[in-house]
């Protein structure tokens, strides 16, 4: 066995010991194989330096060993830094393909239009005739079972076909003996137990596959594999979102065009009802039901109005225009709102606003109907000479909290974590959609506040609490 390195001529150059080169020989039969080289000096009983004497190992298995194991950590670190397999495909393959003798590689993966596996990467060598290989390779459709690809996904299993040129089931043979391709070994890519897809790899010469090949190929196919299902989950995810913002757009554009169409025709209705009911000369049958009418079409333009808000919340494109306000002024508009339901059903209104810190940064008419959603409930679900009461206070220096409590129905245990939900309703008889607490829960936590309800329980009336910050005084 020869070594392109020449013993004597490194120890006289260094002029010291060379105790281990890694170089390459040459085999009787003209074969290159890595061997290490131990080199030793020889003297005379002078001392003097007379030769060098060498000690040749064979380490091809070993070298084989790290290229294999380089080429895991390189394909590791590709799929890491990618984000499509087209982007980081080639660079894979040619990784792979360097850990041993190969001239062709090529990725292969199942395609529902067509009915079969397709190659959608590919690397080889820098050859005219592997080239012709290749171009075949994209065209072609391979049905379960059939070619190398095809056995691998039938199998599950890795496959080494000795010679493909001489193989019944290879409908490239022709084209692989043009470039002289012959050994054929391909791998299954796994997913959770699940083949997503093929890498076969091509040889000019028979290389006959060993243990350690075929661990490694496990584990690049483990690899790839998820890295196959991640790509294929991100696009489903992508084309779900992009189905979910066209079906938000056509709902936002829908609920536009029926505010419109809806508020049109009511508010007149609510003008003409309102002014009409107020007249002396009515009878009270007729005036009740004016009032009557008023109020129904005043509910149809407020549900219209809850929609849109609730539209707003969820796709976070309700905007709060910030300004100074004083939170009891907020309050006693809002009662105000709610004044003439009070009346007419004989409640009592308690009032004891008695923070001395009650300035707001925030968006006064948004804060409004906060407070008048949490009043209406409050006459809504409290029966005639109830009583309704607010009151305000400040637990700390930065934070004004207001309570809204009735003598009403009460809220049972089980619904009390329920009641800021969208179309969640205490008592699915009263009128109404149940978003007006959903909203009001999104409107306080936009100004960086939170709102919760307590109850004893059914009958025993409910309390809404509600903190939100004051304003600074050097605001």
């Amino acid at each position: 066995m020869k070594s392109s390195a020449n013993p004597s001529a490194l120890w006289s150059r260094r002029g010291k010991r060379i105790v281990r080169y890694d170089t390459i020989g040459c085999r009787k039969d003209g074969t290159l194989i890595d061997i290490s080289l131990a080199v030793s000096p020889i003297k005379d009983e002078s001392g003097h330096v007379i030769g060098a004497s060498r000690i040749a190992r064979d380490i091809t298995e070993r070298v084989r060993n790290d290229r294999r194991r380089a080429t895991q950590y390189l394909v590791a670190s590709l799929l890491a830094g990618s984000r499509t397999l087209a982007e980081a495909g080639a660079q894979i393959l040619e990784a792979v393909a360097s850990s041993g003798d190969w001239a062709f590689a090529a990725i292969w993966v199942y395609d529902d239009p067509a009915g079969g596996l397709r190659c959608r990467n590919v690397w080889h060598e820098a050859s005219e005739r592997v080239r012709k290989f290749a171009d075949l390779s994209r065209l072609i459709t391979l049905a379960n079972g059939k070619g190398l690809p095809g056995r691998v996904w039938d199998s599950k299993k890795p496959t080494w076909v000795y010679d493909v040129t001489r193989d019944p089931n290879f409908p490239r043979a022709p084209y692989a003996a043009e470039a002289d391709l012959h050994g054929g070994f391909a791998f299954p890519l796994f997913s959770r137990g699940e083949i997503d897809g093929i890498m076969e790899l091509f040889s000019h010469k028979v290389v006959e596959p060993d243990e350690d090949l075929l661990q490694m190929v496990e584990s690049l196919g483990s690899q790839i594999g998820l890295f196959i299902e991640r790509l294929r989950i991100e696009q489903e995810l992508q084309r779900e979102k992009e189905n979910a913002e066209a079906a938000n757009t056509a709902r936002d554009r829908f609920l536009a065009m029926l505010s419109h169409e809806l508020r049109t025709p009511l508010m007149p209705v609510v003008t003409w009802a309102g002014g009409t009911a107020k007249q002396s000369n009515l009878s009270p049958e007729i005036q009740k039901g004016l009032k009557m009418v008023c109020r129904n079409a005043e509910l149809g333009v407020r549900l219209i109005e809850d929609l849109l808000d609730l539209s707003r919340v969820t796709r976070r494109r309700l905007k709060l225009q910030l300004g100074t306000a004083d939170a009891h002024e907020l309050l006693q508009s809002a009662m105000d709102m709610v004044r003439s339901d009070m009346e007419d059903r004989h409640l009592k209104l308690m009032v004891s606003l008695a923070a001395s810190r009650h300035e707001l940064v925030a968006d006064a008419p948004r804060l409004q109907q906060v407070f008048w959603s949490v009043f209406r409930n409050a006459c809504k679900f409290t029966p005639g000479n109830g009583t309704v009461s607010v009151r305000s206070y400040n637990p700390n220096a930065k934070t004004i909290t207001i309570e809204i409590s009735d003598s009403g129905v009460g809220i049972e245990p089980q619904f009390i974590k329920r009641i800021f939900d969208p179309f969640e309703q205490v008592d699915s008889r009263r009128e109404g959609l149940g978003l007006g607490l959903a909203i009001s829960k999104a409107i306080v936590e936009m100004h960086q506040g939170n709102i919760r309800a307590r109850s004893e329980g059914q009958g025993k009336g409910a309390t809404f609490v509600i903190d939100l910050p004051v304003r600074r005084s050097s605001q």
